[in-house]
């Protein structure tokens, strides 16, 4: 990607202190951070609020308010905090985690996603026929985008990371609750088509910055639901593929196979091999590594693959 060095930074922190982490991962990027947010004209902070009712589930306002703190001074555009949950309501969301009072402080306003004006955007069914949804505009605008949240095991891709953070916040809940009818619901088409469809969206909304909140991570049954894994890191990076495939090894996940991470470096998105990515920062990511405990449909989810004649007809790359 333009502007990036020939190898992707990530960097990676141990502390346990939640904000001190995030706040020094972001510093260990050097000055590539600064310039590329000075230049920025809208920039997206996108939390995870999966859940509005479960606090493991969703990005801790201490690592949201480290990324503010951080960018405040180096930006150039408006800034904005903005969520599309898949259960609750974005204002919920805001008031239960303090995100309201953050808000105020840094004087940024709360953009609920799911509100916001819409593109329609074609993605498959679990037919691979052509299905509609509708992504937020603004997501698509914004000219920076930053994604922060926790490493979770997931139910239907493995794992959830900065990438479909930024993807899942993009697609609009269209209906009063996620289900049938529902366009984030709708991108659940069954293992083969949700990972081709979050690689679709990924390439309309790709996050500028990646930030993964490893003080307490979720395991078993994520992204909502699972167990708490206290872990005490945080890692950033300014290619979130080469962050997702870091973080995917130290949670003992193999990145290539996470459907949608490898379509994304299949089409050149960021860094997929560790030839290709540089570890920064005062945490070493071997020592941080812990075999997370995967969704009981784990095995399931790994029958995502498609054959080359399929993926040629379908022209995804």
């Amino acid at each position: 990607m333009q502007g990036l060095p020939s190898k992707a930074v990530v960097s990676v922190v141990a502390e346990r202190d939640r904000y001190c982490a995030v706040r020094e991962a972001l510093e260990a990027l050097g000055p590539a951070l600064p310039a590329r947010l000075a230049a920025a004209k809208k920039i997206l902070i996108k939390p995870n609020f999966v859940s509005c009712r479960h606090p493991l589930a969703a990005t801790h306002v201490d690592a949201s308010r480290a990324v503010l703190e951080y960018i405040m001074p180096h930006v150039g555009g408006d800034v904005v905090i903005g969520e599309g949950p898949a259960l609750g309501e974005a204002a919920e969301g805001f008031d239960a985690y303090g995100y309201r009072a953050l808000a105020e402080e840094y004087g940024v306003p709360l953009l609920d996603l799911n509100r916001a004006p819409t593109t329609s955007f074609q993605v498959f069914n679990e037919n691979l026929a052509p299905l509609t949804v509708r992504l937020a505009q603004p997501a698509l605008e914004s000219d920076f985008r930053v994604a922060v949240g926790p490493p979770k095991a997931h139910d239907a891709v493995i794992v959830t990371l900065s990438v479909k953070n930024m993807v899942m916040g993009a697609v609009v809940r269209t209906a009063a609750a996620m289900g049938p009818g529902d366009d984030k619901w709708a991108m659940h088409q069954g293992y083969p088509a949700m990972n081709i469809n979050l690689y679709l969206v990924a390439r309309e909304v790709w996050p500028h910055l990646g930030v993964v909140d490893g003080h307490v991570g979720m395991e078993g049954d994520g992204p909502i639901y699972g167990s708490a894994v206290p872990w005490g890191f945080a890692a950033a990076s300014l290619d979130p593929l080469a962050l997702d495939y870091v973080v995917c090894k130290m949670m003992g996940v193999e990145p290539s196979d996470v459907g949608y991470l490898y379509y994304c470096g299949r089409a050149g998105l960021g860094a997929f091999v560790e030839d290709d990515i540089e570890i920064a920062g005062s945490g070493n990511p071997a020592a941080l590594t812990r075999k997370v405990k995967l969704h009981a449909t784990a095995p399931a989810q790994y029958d995502w693959r498609l054959g080359e004649a399929q993926l040629a007809k379908l022209a995804l790359f």
